[in-house]
């Protein structure tokens, strides 16, 4: 019995130092790479994007369901989930004020729908904008021509809401990874990004290669 024991023992630590030695596991091409390492952290690098330089997204991962690893940057948004507040306002009749803002700024010239577009208006330059309506169903705002979001209203007689967006990663590589899913096996790596932007996959590469100065390191 000890024998088995022992010798179960001795087939962990093989198995083990076998996984770590597949580590650190690079995969990519000139324009971007990305590493992972045996500590359960990963390097993000972008270069192919018109701005010159390089782009370091850096974080940690983790195992998800069957070959899926899942992707966190060290920095991560403040508010990651739109949110509003309403109050019923005695002082306005037949009128709905809206006021739209992230965690820094107030988002001027924003668009704004409500009652499933029934009524489209543009917020002035500091996120504000009013409606001639009795009841109010739902908002739905857009912003940059990148980012919308529908909010459904739970009390249909507010008619002073305030809304808090989620925090903004405009940026041409995003500066926020929050378990994002990859794909991984040996020889690649495989990216489902949404259901609007295409598969994509990127190759195991044997050697890294030297890094360029990095331009922005995150």
């Amino acid at each position: 019995m000890k024998t088995q024991i022992i010798l179960f023992i001795l087939i962990l630590i093989a198995t083990s130092c076998a996984t770590q030695k597949e580590f650190p596991r690079t995969y990519g091409n000139n324009c971007s790479e990305i590493t992972l390492n045996s500590n359960k952290t990963f390097e993000y690098r972008e270069a192919c994007t018109g701005l010159g330089g390089e782009f370091i997204r850096k974080g940690t991962w983790k195992h998800g369901i069957g070959d899926t690893i899942l992707l966190n940057t060290h920095k991560q948004p403040k508010n990651v989930k739109t949110t509003y507040k309403g109050t019923v306002n005695p002082d306005f009749k037949k009128k709905v004020r809206i006021s739209i803002r992230d965690f820094e700024i107030k988002l001027g010239y924003a668009g704004i729908e409500i009652n499933d577009g029934e009524i489209a208006k543009s917020a002035d330059e500091n996120g504000v904008v009013e409606f001639e309506t009795d009841k109010i169903n739902n908002i739905k705002f857009y912003y940059l021509g990148e980012v919308s979001e529908k909010i459904e209203i739970e009390n249909p007689e507010f008619n002073d809401i305030e809304i808090l967006i989620r925090d903004l990663d405009l940026d041409i590589v995003p500066n926020y990874f929050t378990d994002m899913p990859f794909v991984v096996t040996k020889n690649k790596i495989i990216l489902y990004p949404n259901d609007k932007e295409k598969r994509y996959e990127k190759k195991r590469i044997k050697k890294k290669r030297n890094k360029k100065p990095v331009a922005n390191n995150v």
